[in-house]
């Protein structure tokens, strides 16, 4: 059996035994001939509005830059909204945060705006200087 192979195998016995203290692996890429990898964690789920509705993920897709965000999710598992620890929207994405899922995002240290609302802009190359304060 080739090396990946050998590694795969050995992770899924890992994430048969039901050891809750390994995290859950999502995805794994074995780039080139298959002598490294690279390993994706996407986050922890939390309880906002619905049970397990809203996944906080590191900015681990943006190689470290970037923010704590959070994924929230509606009742039938479709994105509603995602946003960054600074409260502001990520992905792309705004609207308004229910109430609970709100709560829960604070409660992990998340600025929320008082109206619960979302924002996301993209700013044109325009040589201007942004300043948030």
């Amino acid at each position: 059996m080739s090396r990946a192979g050998d590694i795969l195998r050995k992770w899924s016995e890992v994430v048969e035994s039901g050891d809750d203290s390994l995290p859950l692996i999502i995805d794994i890429v074995i780039p080139g001939e298959g002598l490294n990898y690279q390993r994706l964690d996407e986050g922890t789920f939390v309880d906002g509005r619905f049970e397990r509705n809203i996944r906080i993920d590191q900015p681990t897709h943006l190689r470290g830059q970037g923010q704590v965000h959070g994924h929230v999710f509606g009742r039938k598992g479709n994105e509603l909204v995602v946003v960054n620890f600074d409260g502001t929207g990520s992905h792309g994405t705004k609207g308004r945060l229910h109430t609970s899922d709100a709560q829960a995002l604070t409660a992990r240290g998340f600025t929320i705006r008082d109206d619960r609302m979302v924002e996301w802009w993209i700013y044109p190359d325009a040589g201007l200087e942004v300043l948030h304060g």
